[in-house]
C-alpha cells in the first residue's frame, strides 16, 4: 500500500513536471506513452532502493519492538527517507529551468551557496514550498494510517517473517532492477526516447541516489581508434609558432552570469538595452556563433579557464580526477611574470570557485569579504555589481603589470535584484526582470571601465567577455539542444579599436588558446579548444547533455550515446531551426560529413578519458 501511494505521488509530480516543461512540445502519443511507461519503471526503482532499509525493518525487525514503538519507528523511518527525496523532486520543478537536467548529488553543493537567496526563491516559487508542506502532511498521515501495529513476538521472529520478506523483496527487486542485462539507471530511458525527453521519463530520486552511490564519475578508457589514428583526429597538446616575440599584454576575462545570446542579439525579441556593451562590441572581435560547453556556472568556468570540457556530472574540481597534474592559465602566465587574480562579489569560495582558481594557478581571490561594506549586499548573492566592479578596477590599478584577472559578475543571476537607488532607472518599459538586470550590468561594466580608462596600461590590455551559460528561454522547445548553449563571446583590444566578426562555431574551450595566441605564447600547453584565429580549424562546440555527448559544427547538430555506442540524433539545424527532421536513417548516419563528425567526437571522448585516467594533461 505504501509502495502504491509513493508511486501515485511520483506520478502526480511527473504530471506537474510535464505541464511546466513539456506540455507545449507536441509529443506524439507514442512518445508520451513511452515516457510515462519508463517514468513508472524508474519510479519503481527509485522507491524500492530508497525504501529498502524500511522494508527490511518492517519485515524482519519490527516484531521485536514493543507494540507502542512499532508504528512510531516505522512512520519516522518512512518520513526521514521519503520527505527529503520528495523535496528534491519538488525543487526540480523550479531548478530544471536553470540547468535542464534532473538534480544529482551536486545539488547539495549548490544549496549552501544559495541559502542567502532563500527569500527571493520564496517570492517566486512560494507555491513549491506550500506544495512540499501539504504533501509532507499527506505523506505522514498516510504512513500513520497504513502502518499497522503487530503483536510483540519474542520468539523466532526472523524465521516467521523471512518468507514474507522474500516474497515481497524478490519480485519487487527484480522489477526495480529491470529484466535486461543492465539494471535500470537514470540514462536507461535514452534507449527508448529522444534525449530531450529523458528528464520526463525519470525522477530526481533515482538521479540523486545513482550519483550518491556511484559517488564521483569513474571513466573507462575508450578504444575507438588506435593511438596512431587518434593522433591524426585530435590532440589537446598545442604549441603556437608565433613570428613575433611574447606580448606581455594584461588580460581581463569577464564571466557574465547567465548572459544569454538573445540579450545581445538586436534582432531577437528578448534583446536588452546594453548601450555600453554595444559600443564595446563595435570595436571588438565578435564571435557570432558562440556556445557554452555546459549549462551551469561550475561547468562553464572549467571550460573557460581550464580548457577542459565539462564531461563529468559533477564539476571537474570536485571529481576524483581533480588531483591530476594540470597547468592552468594562471600557472602558464605566472611563468611569464604575470600577477594573477580572481574577483567575484559573492562569499569566499562561492560554488568552490576559490579552490578552482587555486587549481588554475590564480594566486589572489577577492570576494565580498575583501570588499568590506555589507551595506552594499544585494540580499541574495553578494555585493551589487555596480559597487564591486569598480572595486575590482581599483585593485587592478594597484597591481603590477602584466596581470591576468578573471571577474565573475553576479547581479544577472535569479532573482535579478536591482539596487534601490537604480531601480527606477533600470525598470525599463518592455523589458522583463532578466533584461533589466542585463541593462544594469551594462551600467556596472561602464563604471568599471570609467575607473581604468586613463590608466597607462589600459590600451595594452585584452578584455575577454563570455557568459558562463545561457538562461534557457527555450525550455519547452526541442531546440534547447542548441539554443540553450548560445552565449555572447567577444574580445576587446582598446589599443586596436577595430571591429571583426568570426562566424564559425566558437566554444568556451577556445578562450584559453585564443588568449595565448594573441599573446604570442610559444610554449606547449594543453587545451581541448582551438584558437578562434586558427584559420585551419572550422570550429566546433562540444558538450555532455542529459547523458549524451553532443557536437555542433557549421552544419550539423549531432548527439551520441556512449552507452549504446550509437548515434542519438542528427539535425541540419541551420535551416531546420525547430529540429523537426532527424536525419538519422534507421540509426545510420546519412553522409560522409556526419560520419566525420562522429569520428571527431569519438576521438575527443577517447582522448579525454585516456588523459584523465592516465593523468596526461600535464606538460612541463
Amino acid at each position: 500500500m505504501i509502495f502504491l501511494f509513493l508511486l501515485l505521488l511520483y506520478s502526480l509530480l511527473r504530471l506537474l513536471f510535464y505541464q511546466l516543461y513539456f506540455s507545449k512540445n507536441n509529443l506524439s502519443w507514442a512518445t508520451l506513452g513511452t515516457a510515462i511507461y519508463w517514468g513508472w519503471r524508474t519510479d519503481i526503482s527509485a522507491i524500492f532502493y530508497a525504501n529498502l532499509v524500511f522494508f527490511l525493518y518492517y519485515f524482519l525487525l519490527q516484531d521485536i519492538l514493543p507494540g507502542r514503538h512499532q508504528k512510531l519507528v516505522a512512520v519516522c523511518l518512512l518520513s526521514v527517507i521519503n520527505l527529503p527525496l520528495l523535496a528534491v523532486n519538488i525543487i526540480d520543478l523550479a531548478y530544471y529551468k536553470f540547468n535542464l537536467r534532473r538534480s544529482t548529488v551536486d545539488l547539495f553543493r549548490v544549496i549552501p551557496g544559495s541559502l542567502s537567496a532563500l527569500g527571493a526563491f520564496w517570492k517566486t516559487w512560494w507555491w513549491l514550498f506550500v506544495l512540499f508542506v501539504v504533501l509532507s502532511v499527506v505523506c505522514v498521515w498516510v504512513f500513520n494510517r497504513v502502518v499497522k501495529q503487530r503483536p510483540f513476538n519474542n520468539g523466532s521472529y526472523l524465521q516467521s517473517n523471512l518468507f514474507a520478506c522474500l516474497c515481497f523483496l524478490l519480485p519487487a527487486g527484480i522489477l526495480a532492477r529491470g529484466f535486461s542485462a543492465r539494471p535500470i539507471i537514470p540514462s536507461t530511458p535514452l534507449l527508448y526516447l529522444p534525449a530531450q525527453y529523458q528528464p520526463l521519463a525519470t525522477n530526481s530520486t533515482i538521479t540523486v541516489l545513482y550519483s550518491v552511490f556511484r559517488q564521483q564519475t569513474s571513466l573507462k578508457e575508450k578504444n575507438y581508434f588506435p593511438a596512431s589514428r587518434l593522433d591524426t583526429l585530435f590532440s589537446a597538446r598545442q604549441q603556437f609558432r608565433p613570428a613575433a616575440p611574447f606580448n606581455k599584454m594584461n588580460v581581463v576575462v569577464f564571466i557574465l552570469e547567465s548572459f544569454a545570446w538573445e540579450y545581445m542579439n538586436k534582432k531577437d525579441l528578448l534583446q536588452a538595452k546594453t548601450p555600453f556593451l554595444d559600443s564595446i562590441m563595435a570595436e571588438s572581435i565578435v564571435c557570432n556563433n558562440a556556445y557554452a560547453n555546459g549549462l551551469e556556472s561550475n561547468k562553464g568556468i572549467v571550460a573557460l579557464l581550464a580548457g577542459i570540457p565539462p564531461f563529468f556530472d559533477e564539476p571537474f574540481y570536485y571529481s576524483s580526477y581533480s588531483n591530476n597534474n594540470i597547468r592552468g592559465i594562471g600557472t602558464l602566465l605566472k611563468e611569464e611574470g604575470y600577477k594573477t587574480s580572481f574577483f567575484m562579489g559573492a562569499g569566499y569560495d562561492h560554488f568552490g570557485f576559490a579552490r578552482f582558481s587555486a587549481l588554475m594557478g590564480i594566486d589572489k581571490y577577492y570576494s565580498m569579504n575583501d570588499y568590506g561594506n555589507s551595506h552594499h549586499y544585494d540580499g541574495n548573492w553578494g555585493i551589487y555589481d555596480h559597487y564591486f566592479l569598480p572595486f575590482a578596477a581599483r585593485q587592478l590599478a594597484k597591481t603590477k603589470t602584466p596581470f591576468f584577472s578573471t571577474i565573475f559578475t553576479i547581479s544577472t543571476h535569479f532573482p535579478y535584484t536591482l539596487p534601490d537607488t537604480l531601480k527606477k532607472q533600470f525598470t525599463i518599459k518592455g523589458q522583463g526582470a532578466e533584461q533589466n538586470s542585463m541593462s544594469y550590468l551594462d551600467y556596472s561594466l561602464r563604471q568599471f571601465f570609467d575607473v581604468i580608462k586613463n590608466e597607462p596600461w589600459y590600451r595594452n590590455t585584452l578584455f575577454v567577455f563570455s557568459a558562463d551559460h545561457n538562461i534557457f528561454w527555450h525550455v519547452q522547445e526541442k531546440a534547447t539542444l542548441y539554443k540553450s548553449f548560445r552565449i555572447p563571446v567577444f574580445l576587446h583590444l582598446p589599443g586596436q579599436r577595430s571591429h571583426k566578426e568570426i562566424n564559425k562555431p566558437v566554444q568556451q574551450l577556445d578562450i584559453v588558446p585564443s588568449i595565448l595566441d594573441l599573446l604570442h605564447y610559444s610554449h606547449p600547453f594543453m587545451s581541448f579548444g582551438r584558437s578562434v584565429f586558427d584559420t585551419l580549424s572550422p570550429g566546433i562546440a562540444i558538450s555532455h547533455f542529459n547523458g549524451l555527448y553532443q557536437i555542433i559544427d557549421s552544419s550539423y547538430l549531432f548527439g551520441y550515446n556512449d552507452k549504446t555506442e550509437k548515434p542519438a540524433y542528427l539535425y541540419h539545424f541551420r535551416p531546420d531551426t525547430a529540429l523537426k527532421t532527424d536525419l538519422l536513417i534507421q540509426g545510420r548516419l546519412p553522409d560522409q560529413h556526419a560520419i566525420k563528425m562522429q569520428e571527431q567526437l569519438r576521438a575527443i571522448m577517447q582522448y579525454f578519458n585516456y588523459s584523465m585516467i592516465k593523468n596526461k594533461l600535464y606538460i612541463k
